[in-house]
């Protein structure tokens, strides 16, 4: 398909000039149809006027568009005009139409007006053409079209000012985005008079590149974190490789070593994959899904009991059936990585508690540093006890998928986690 570039200037005059045919061709056809009985009532006010007056033979001849007839008891008298008015010889075969008060009639393709007076025991009938209202009709078109033109073209010369000024705007706009993910280039926030929407988009494009930005340096980020994260148990096993090459280590605590750092890869490696596995959850998951949140919490705490029997897990709940945005793939990853998190910082318990709109997960464990409490959720940032710094950025990826959100709060003997739903 072929593609015209035509500007915003061009495409608003050519409608406009599009719409002033329109108009134009709206008011030459319809509106004199629409405007006929207004014509008509102007004619007949127009043939009544002279016959509120005294008419006589003398004063026939002096109307130049209008014929004249009078019934009086001596005889009928006729204006002299009539034949040229009426375009007929005989004015007799026209009168059988002039029954009535006023009116209007057709004869031999030519439309006549007529209106009639009783006067002193005399018939006066006033008859014209349909000159009178073509004369109407012109004059009114040649009034009306002139407006519609001149304010037409006002109107053209206001739209191109204007849509000079939107596409500018515009430019502008462009240039943002052409430049949006290019940290090199700061461009100057725009200055506007009106707050219109074209503001607003402008502002959403400074924050989609804050966020552009934002978002790069925290892959940046975090690819560096995670190749110091694979590269140090990488390091510590070819090491020991090479330390027993050189017989300065055992083969057995070689092999150890490996398997400590091999654990360590494959926990790395696993929860790389669950925070990859929230893009495909957003792309899954479907808006209207509900999970019953207190069997899914206690068959997780179940299985936590047993990897850490030290620790005393209470869940507490005032009834037993509570829906929740979300579904069990969701809530596992939540549950887990909180949990996992609050075992390594819990001293003897936690303690879960289930409302209708949040969810706690406390430990008794120690405070977290006012630095860090509020950045927790990012990813790579760690507690003292913090492993890779992943979780709780997974934790925050679900919970903002489905619907809620996510903080730590301090507690006075421990650490509280507060899921609740947003309003």
């Amino acid at each position: 398909m072929k593609k015209y570039k035509i500007d915003l200037s061009k495409q608003l005059i050519i409608i406009t000039i599009v719409s002033l045919l329109i108009m134009i061709i709206s008011i030459s056809l319809i509106l004199p149809k629409s405007l006929e009985p207004f014509f008509e009532q102007t004619v007949f006010s127009y043939l009544s006027q002279p016959l509120n007056l005294s008419l006589n033979e003398t004063s026939l001849n002096k109307g130049q568009d209008v014929a004249y007839i009078i019934y009086r008891n001596d005889g009928t008298y006729i204006s002299s005009n009539y034949k040229k008015i009426l375009n007929i010889d005989d004015y007799s075969k026209i009168l059988k139409y002039t029954n009535e008060k006023q009116g209007s009639f057709t004869y031999k393709t030519h439309k006549y007006y007529y209106f009639k007076k009783f006067d002193n025991g005399n018939d006066v009938i006033a008859i014209t053409n349909d000159n009178y209202i073509k004369m109407l009709r012109r004059d009114y078109l040649g009034i009306v079209i002139p407006i519609v033109i001149i304010t037409y073209l006002i109107i053209i010369v206001l739209l191109t000012l204007w849509s000079r000024f939107i596409v500018n705007r515009l430019e502008k706009l462009k240039i943002k985005v052409d430049n949006i993910n290019n940290p090199n280039i700061n461009v100057i926030k725009n200055k506007y008079e009106f707050d219109d929407e074209i503001m607003l988009l402008d502002n959403t494009i400074d924050e989609m590149k804050e966020i552009i930005l934002s978002q790069d340096k925290y892959k940046s980020e975090m690819y560096q974190n995670i190749s110091h994260d694979f590269k140090t148990p990488i390091t510590v096993i070819k090491s020991y490789i090479e330390a027993y090459r050189d017989n300065v280590e055992n083969i057995d605590n070689v092999i150890n070593v490996s398997e400590e750092q091999i654990q360590k890869l494959e926990k790395k490696v696993k929860t790389l994959l669950e925070l990859n596995k929230i893009t495909y959850l957003q792309n899954s998951y479907k808006n209207d899904e509900k999970i019953n949140i207190y069997p899914t919490i206690e068959s997780i705490v179940d299985k936590y009991k047993i990897i850490n029997k030290n620790i005393k897990y209470e869940i507490k709940c005032d009834k037993k059936n509570i829906l929740y945005n979300g579904n069990t793939d969701i809530w596992d990853s939540i549950v887990n990585n909180l949990l996992s998190n609050a075992i390594r910082y819990a001293k003897e318990k936690i303690v879960i508690t289930i409302k209708n709109d949040n969810i706690t997960f406390y430990n008794d464990g120690d405070k977290i540093d006012e630095n860090v409490i509020n950045n927790l959720f990012e990813p790579y940032k760690k507690g003292k006890k913090g492993e890779n710094g992943i979780g709780l950025s997974i934790v925050k990826g679900n919970c903002n998928l489905i619907g809620y959100n996510v903080m730590a709060k301090n507690k006075k003997n421990g650490v509280e986690f507060i899921i609740s739903k947003r309003n």
